[in-house]
């Protein structure tokens, strides 16, 4: 192996811990607004880099092309299945047959996990695509078994996207089987809570949880988890329903990120 490739990959730790500090430095010192956010984007290139090159180093090999596109449509139909759920559930509510038209009119672009937020403030993952400037700021993220998060920032070839264990994510989401709105938000550990659900709306342990599209960043019946605890909380209007996030935050490897295809 490279003498310098193998002396980044044994350090690999301690290079980022000064970068981490060198660059945080940095901001300290830069008072005008312009400044720090060069500064941020330059960090998020070179954290980037240095994450990937060091993780390749480590054996860790990208996806043949055709596991990408197998995981792709995976996610694809994963999706749509649950798609077709849903406009099932909603032509048995209304009990009449409906004609569902249904038309593909996105892309799911694929990205490989790199690393972790390199910027403190944000809950996230570090992600690398050689198309990643297709990508909008926003665009959500997923996987075959759900909603992952956000995008929230992009620098050529990377982008960090918010997971949604982070404190500042909010999900407008709607339960499946009685099609109830709420919001999920992270609960300080490894779960989520759907908030803003009224004590008299009945929930129940088991039930389907999923994005409602009533928001310009997620589309909809995305799912995000299920409910594994419901209170009843006494002097206060709403319950503390708890959610078990569908996807295992632990084992990301690859993640898609929804791209809206012009019509």
């Amino acid at each position: 192996m490279n003498p310098f490739l193998q002396f980044v990959s044994h350090f690999r730790q301690a290079l980022l811990l000064w970068l981490y500090i060198v660059l945080s430095f940095l901001l300290i010192l830069s008072s005008e607004s312009r400044v720090a956010e060069g500064l941020r984007s330059t960090s998020l290139h070179l954290i980037g880099t240095l994450d990937e090159m060091a993780s390749s180093v480590g054996n860790y090999f990208y996806l043949s092309e055709e596991n990408r596109q197998l995981r792709k449509e995976n996610t694809r139909l994963a999706y749509e299945n649950f798609q077709l759920q849903d406009a099932l559930l909603e032509n048995i509510r209304l009990r009449k047959i409906l004609r569902f038209s249904y038309s593909v009119d996105y892309d799911l672009l694929p990205a490989k996990v790199v690393g972790f937020s390199p910027q403190s403030q944000i809950t996230g993952l570090l992600l690398s695509s050689d198309n990643m400037q297709s990508i909008k700021k926003n665009s959500a993220v997923m996987t075959a078994d759900g909603l992952v998060g956000k995008i929230v920032k992009l620098s050529g070839r990377f982008a960090i996207a918010q997971i949604l264990f982070d404190a500042n994510i909010r999900v407008s989401a709607r339960v499946q089987r009685n099609r109830e709105l709420g919001l999920i938000k992270w609960d300080g550990a490894r779960g989520l809570l759907l908030d803003q659900v009224a004590n008299t709306v009945r929930i129940e342990v088991g039930d389907v949880v999923y994005t409602s599209g009533m928001s310009q960043i997620y589309p909809p019946n995305i799912k995000i988890g299920v409910v594994s605890e419901v209170q009843e909380q006494e002097n206060v209007l709403f319950q503390r329903i708890r959610v078990i996030p569908s996807v295992n935050f632990d084992a990301l490897d690859e993640v898609l990120i929804y791209r809206e295809m012009p019509r």
